[in-house]
């Protein structure tokens, strides 16, 4: 006799312990001895203590105790030879995955209610794995936001009147920002005008004008089985102006999406000046678009922008007064915008709501029938104020099964039941994700790619067939946990709120989690080879999160490189930085060494473009290349570093310190005799001779200079290791 008492789903899918069950039964049946084999198993979910039995007892001998066990023994003895059966809470969350059979409720000894059980049969293999618990909109209407929606029209009226507005929406998360603005454009829908949506992602917080080239992606039709040519053509046609700007932009924009262009002339500009004209033309297009007609721009969670973007924008808002727009920047209350004193640049903070508009919003989500009061004031009080708060407990409280409909009202099953009520939204989140047990897979491969997702990706990880994985997304849409753009295999989904997709990532053992990153670095390394060359960072965040930090460093350094060759000098830093902080998890040897050497070679060339050569963060990171170049006896990294600390002291106005790192390169050029820092020693020390007054040693180190000078090979290191901008 056997019988399982499984972990709580909260740590476990409960589906793991039935498969188990239904698998012992089969191959017990398989067992062709005298008697007969039989088992009989109980099957129950919830939460358990585990420990040793006693101090004496095998460290590896646990025991299980708490109602969880009881209750599945007492399943056990229910159960006929061969039989699997499950509990009530294992039912609720398996849902349609077995063939269940209903054996009514059951009096068992030593648990006070009757218990209801059911029998596993089998594994279904019908292609829906779920039957939704409860339709639903998309959207709850909204409560108590009309002042709010009152000045985003008026601020809409200036823009159209051709007085440019920018509305600075800040909350907390899950306070309603984001509905804010989808219930401004339900009242424009009748008014011709332009919408304009830009995302930024906190995976992204490096990567140059992420939410702008995922909005011109989306804007123009990429599919991801789209050759060069095609994204190419869409992104002219695209394109807005006259026939001088289009051809002026297409080419600067396709740069930036990585396009070919050899149906252009060379740009022929330096990375600079090439990233000045990108962000002047974008400017440019969107201007365009304001003269055609009123634009209205969303920019959604600039807590997350990324520096390149940030720098556009500084640049933008001056001038959006100017223009027939309505710019909406959306975030959390740790950003400080930069732009709040201009006139034409309004704050609007997003409070949380009171008692009278929480229970209007309850009603809301119950579709206007009243709950028992004592359920209504524990929402009120547990979900203060919070709107997304209110909507995901009500749900819960909905789907609990602790409520019974009569008539126009709920009524409590037991009055005990209310002290249940999940006391955060994080508990009230992962009981709804609980009962998507059957598609909970969907929700973990989500939760891992990120708040947004593709059919696509998500169908080369995911072992569900396509029937089953398009069920599975119903179902999650349905629920309101996820939201579809487009239809499948060319869909998007993304997650209500990053809440939902935290705590559905909150829920995955390490393992799991690894496992899953792993895959999907895989995947996008070996089916998105386009998308990994424009965006190295996301391959090096799930090598991170995958624990292959020797990947990841690799990946991080790339990403780095790539904003360097786009002058974005600040997303540069920090891929480069996040690199750094992996390589510092290694364990000390000379491949260690070797990764931290290939980061701070081109992290000290940011710096410099960034920062210049007097600022802290050059000396910081070129004396520790010195100490690494040092243990690993590299030449080149040690000149560098010399050349790097010689400059840095020199425009600090130490002149005096620079003068002994000049002979620290001389002396190491003898030692090495390695020309290259023999002729930077000369020069570094004809320098500071100079300004240090003593002219004859400038001559004589001078003089040095062409002598050892070597047209064809000098300098070779620097050749190499200087990005083209700052050679």
């Amino acid at each position: 006799m056997v019988y399982f008492g499984w972990p709580s789903a909260h740590e476990d899918d409960a589906e793991h312990g039935v498969r188990a069950a239904l698998e012992m039964v089969y191959a017990v049946k398989e067992v062709n001895v005298e008697p007969a084999l039989t088992v009989r198993i109980g099957v129950a979910t919830g939460t358990v203590v585990v420990g040793q039995a006693s101090l004496e007892d095998d460290a590896q001998a646990k025991l299980a105790v708490g109602e969880t066990p009881n209750l599945a023994a007492r399943l056990q003895g229910l159960a006929g030879p061969d039989e699997v059966i499950v509990a009530a809470s294992t039912r609720h969350l398996v849902g349609a995955i077995f063939e269940l059979s209903d054996l009514g409720a059951h009096s068992l000894k030593g648990i006070a209610q009757p218990v209801h059980a059911w029998r596993a049969h089998a594994v279904r293999r019908a292609v829906g794995r779920f039957e939704a618990t409860h339709g639903g909109e998309a959207l709850t209407p909204m409560v108590g936001r009309e002042e709010e929606i009152s000045a985003l029209l008026r601020r809409w009226r200036q823009a159209c009147a051709g007085e440019g507005q920018v509305v600075l929406v800040s909350g907390e998360p899950g306070i309603g920002k984001s509905r804010l603005t989808g219930a401004l454009r339900e009242q424009l829908v009748d008014t011709p005008h332009t919408v304009m949506r830009y995302q930024c992602s906190q995976y992204h917080l490096n990567s140059a004008l992420y939410p702008l080239t995922e909005q011109i992606e989306h804007a123009a039709g990429f599919a991801r089985d789209d050759t060069p040519e095609q994204r190419l053509d869409k992104l002219e046609t695209l394109m807005v102006g006259n026939p001088a700007q289009r051809a002026e932009a297409v080419p600067l924009i396709a740069a930036l999406l990585s396009l070919p262009l050899e149906r252009y002339a060379p740009l022929n500009l330096s990375p600079q000046k090439q990233k000045e004209r990108t962000l002047e033309v974008l400017t440019g297009q969107l201007k365009e678009l304001c003269r055609r007609q009123p634009v209205l721009t969303v920019f959604e969670d600039a807590q997350w922008i990324d520096p390149t973007s940030q720098e556009l924008f500084d640049a933008l808002i001056p001038q959006v007064k100017e223009m027939f727009l309505l710019m909406i920047v959306t975030f959390r209350p740790e950003y400080t915008p930069h732009w709040v004193e201009q006139a034409h640049v309004a704050m609007l903070s997003v409070g949380r709501l009171g008692q009278r508009e929480v229970a209007e919003l309850v009603a809301k989500v119950a579709r206007g029938k009243s709950l028992p009061r004592e359920v209504l004031d524990k929402i009120v009080a547990r979900t203060d104020g919070v709107p997304l708060f209110v909507e995901e407990l009500t749900k819960s409280v909905l789907e609990s099964g602790m409520l019974r409909e009569a008539g126009d009202q709920y009524t409590l099953q037991d009055p005990e039941l209310a002290l249940e009520i999940p006391t955060s939204l994080r508990d009230s989140l992962l009981a709804r994700l609980d009962r998507l047990s059957p598609v909970k897979s969907i929700i973990e491969i989500g939760a891992c790619i990120g708040r947004e997702f593709s059919f696509d990706l998500l169908a080369r990880i995911s072992l569900l067939r396509n029937g089953q994985l398009e069920e599975g997304l119903r179902t999650l849409t349905e629920a309101g946990l996820v939201y579809r753009r487009g239809m499948p295999p060319h869909a998007t989904y993304t997650f209500k709120h990053a809440l939902v997709q935290d705590v559905a990532y909150d829920c995955l053992l390490k393992s799991r989690r690894q496992h899953l990153h792993t895959r999907i670095a895989q995947v996008l390394e070996e089916n998105f080879a386009d998308r990994v060359a424009n965006e190295p960072e996301l391959l090096a965040h799930h090598f991170t999160q995958a624990g292959d930090l020797v990947a990841a460093i690799s990946w991080w350094c790339d990403a780095g490189k790539l904003a360097v060759r786009r002058v974005a000098l600040r997303e540069a830093v920090g891929h480069f930085k996040r690199g750094l902080t992996l390589v510092e998890q290694l364990p000390r040897s000379l491949g260690r060494d070797a990764l931290e050497l290939s980061i701070r070679q081109p992290l000290h060339a940011s710096w410099v473009g960034l920062l210049g050569w007097p600022a802290s963060e050059v000396t910081v990171n070129a004396t520790a290349m010195l100490e690494v170049a040092k243990r690993q006896g590299d030449t080149q990294a040690l000149g560098l570093g010399l050349w790097a600390m010689w400059v840095n002291t020199i425009t600090q106005g130490r002149v005096a310190d620079s003068l002994e790192w000049a002979q620290r390169m001389l002396a190491k050029g003898d030692e090495t005799g390695d020309i290259d820092l023999q002729i930077l020693g000369h020069a570094g020390a004809m320098i500071s001779y100079f300004y240090l007054g003593e002219l004859l040693d400038a001559q004589a180190h001078g003089n040095k200079v062409p002598v050892l000078y070597d047209p064809r090979n000098a300098l070779r290191w620097s050749a190499r290791t200087w990005p083209r901008c700052y050679a």
